[in-house]
């Protein structure tokens, strides 16, 4: 009888063993689908935040673009279609990035250098503009405007010493 025991506790321990190693695999691979998961909700972002950028650089948009931006530098005429054009995508922008549908980092790289002189230059025109039906007119752009400019790209650690060294700083290399 001792020997169907030691059978009995050996199995009850070799059961254990597989239900711990079981476990423990599908938790790993549990953790890689949903590693996989956030790389593609990653990439997603990006591509809509270019999606968007390829209709910003249409031929329309960026003919009222040039336009509102030299009313916002230079005071110049524009027509009223052109402003609504522009405010609209960047209403259209804010709602992507607020909905983590675009990516906010690459947004701002892409469109800040646009948001920024606009809402600088046409700021009182956009906020005049408010109505009761739409008293948020124009907020994409404030809103993208009003944003901490993004990080600088890093540098590649072979472009770094290049550039001290052609700037002629002192480096932590001494010659022989």
């Amino acid at each position: 009888m001792s020997e169907r025991m030691n059978l009995a506790a050996w199995s009850g321990v070799f059961g254990t063993w597989v239900s711990i190693a079981a476990a423990a695999g599908g938790g790993y691979l549990g953790l890689q689908t949903y590693n996989e998961e956030v790389a593609k909700m990653e990439d997603a972002r990006v591509v809509q935040t270019f999606a968007l950028y390829d209709m910003f650089s249409s031929e329309e948009r960026l003919q009222a673009r040039q336009r509102i931006l030299d009313a916002a530098n230079n005071d110049t005429d524009f027509v009223g279609h052109d402003l609504w054009l522009t405010l609209d995508f960047f209403d259209a922008l804010e709602v992507c990035v607020k909905r983590d549908l675009c990516d906010q980092d690459l947004a701002l790289r892409l469109f800040q250098p646009y948001a920024v002189p606009i809402w600088t230059g046409l700021q009182e025109q956009i906020v005049g503009g408010r109505t009761e039906s739409d008293p948020n007119m124009g907020g994409g752009v404030e809103w993208l405007a009003g944003l901490p400019p993004p990080a600088p790209v890093a540098q590649t650690p072979t472009e770094a010493p290049a550039e001290t060294q052609a700037s002629g700083e002192a480096t932590d290399v001494t010659a022989p």
